[in-house]
């Protein structure tokens, strides 16, 4: 499909917002720069953000900066299928988070949002910013809801740190069924005191995967990346996965 990005500011910035504008409609994405590296393209990490949030969000943007730093890939984000650029008004997070989950109870936009993330990753390969042999996916939460599905469906992606979800909002039929499509490495995070996801609904999306290597791991606390070791697990898990490609 033929697209046309938009850059806000410079592609050599620390990192740049761009419009990505295919036949239908345009992708908002956000790209942070690896540190420069003798000419070689960095490894490349996809980032997706949590329900609530978008691809420029406080929290957005200390995750791909501590991604950057940790594992010396680059970050790719786009906002979710209603989230930030994507929608006229922006809401504080809990009323986001409950307009998420009726979207995805209701409809869910996954085939969109696959489509979507693998024409933004087309458009950051084809212009040379990264290193096509070396994506990985990071994304908890939202990030796995729709991760799995684009990790199913796009060989170019090599291993997933996913987490943080599971089958108690509903598409639980595709969810599954794309989890056994889904083959490369994954790290699987749970959160024991989960008040959105139960153990049970997370430990079904872990056991559909198709995966023959991944690794569960279960963190004390609630709905979030704040337990001692969390994400120093997942950032060494991605960084683990560059060193091997």
């Amino acid at each position: 499909m033929p697209f046309d990005i938009i850059i806000d500011g410079r592609d050599t910035d620390e990192s740049f917002d761009f419009s990505l504008r295919l036949d239908s409609h345009v992708v908002p994405g956000t790209f942070w720069n690896a540190k420069p590296s003798a000419g070689v393209p960095p490894a490349l990490t996809l980032l997706q953000h949590g329900g609530p949030l978008h691809k420029r969000h406080e929290n957005s943007d200390n995750l791909a900066r501590s991604i950057v730093e940790r594992t010396g890939s680059a970050v790719l984000l786009i906002d979710g299928p209603i989230h930030g650029q994507r929608r006229a008004e922006q809401l504080e997070l809990m009323e986001m988070l409950g307009v998420f989950r009726r979207y995805w109870q209701d409809d869910a936009g996954i085939d969109g949002m696959v489509s979507d993330w693998r024409q933004a990753l087309d458009a950051v390969l084809e212009r040379g910013w990264a290193d096509p042999d070396r994506v990985a996916w990071f994304g908890v939460s939202m990030g796995t809801a729709y991760g799995i599905p684009v990790c199913a469906a796009d060989a170019r992606i090599k291993a997933a740190a996913m987490g943080m979800w599971g089958t108690d909002w509903g598409q639980a039929e595709r969810l599954i069924g794309d989890a056994r499509r889904m083959t490369i490495p994954a790290l699987f995070q749970i959160k024991a005191g989960d008040e959105i996801f139960s153990n049970g609904g997370q430990r079904e999306i872990f056991e559909a995967l198709g995966s023959g290597d991944k690794r569960l791991s279960t963190f004390p606390g609630g709905h979030s990346l704040t337990a001692p070791g969390q994400l120093d697990q997942l950032l060494d898990f991605v960084t683990h996965t560059f060193s091997e490609a």
